[in-house]
């Protein structure tokens, strides 16, 4: 953690907090951008990797580089989310997410960051990892699902946003 546990914490929290309350409007917007819905996808997941990676940094690198080096292997793991909503034609983005959080829990248990830990640091860092995997996740699967294409033309169809509320 580069600030330390009680702005790091609240920072991913909160953050995730945020698009998640704003995560229709963030998406609405976002696909206003001319580009498919799935460079879409995965373009806006590089900037939240990076600034999730960067709080969550490993201390071999913290600090060290502008660019993670799990940049890479993140991206490939984006694609499976991404793979399942192109695939399923997913419509609810929570589920995917919650889907994707616990494919993140499990890869740094057996692969990444908590191999090898106590189990009661891993019972600890759980929720925290999920909630990290969840904020890397969530906005970009909503702009992939809501950039719905018509086989037409090829076009990105955008839905009408609800009228606000009175």
């Amino acid at each position: 953690m580069v600030f330390g546990g009680l702005i790091d914490v609240p920072l991913i929290v909160g953050g995730f907090l945020l698009m998640f309350r704003f995560r229709k409007k963030l998406a609405l917007d976002i696909l206003r951008v001319k580009l498919p819905p799935l460079a879409l996808y995965m373009i806006l997941s590089v900037p939240l990797i990076i600034f999730e990676e960067q709080i969550d940094c490993m201390p071999a690198w913290c600090g060290m580089v502008a660019i993670p080096p799990t940049l890479p292997f993140i991206i490939v793991e984006m694609l499976v989310p991404g793979g399942i909503v192109l695939w399923r034609h997913a419509k609810n983005v929570l589920r995917v997410t919650l889907f994707f959080s616990i494919f993140g829990v499990l890869w740094e248990i057996f692969l990444g960051g908590l191999v090898g830990a106590p189990l009661i640091i891993v019972a600890l860092f759980a929720p925290y990892v999920a909630v990290g995997y969840a904020f890397i996740s969530m906005l970009p699967l909503e702009v992939l699902i809501k950039g719905e294409t018509t086989p037409s033309d090829g076009k990105t169809v955008l839905p009408v946003p609800p009228p606000p509320p009175l």
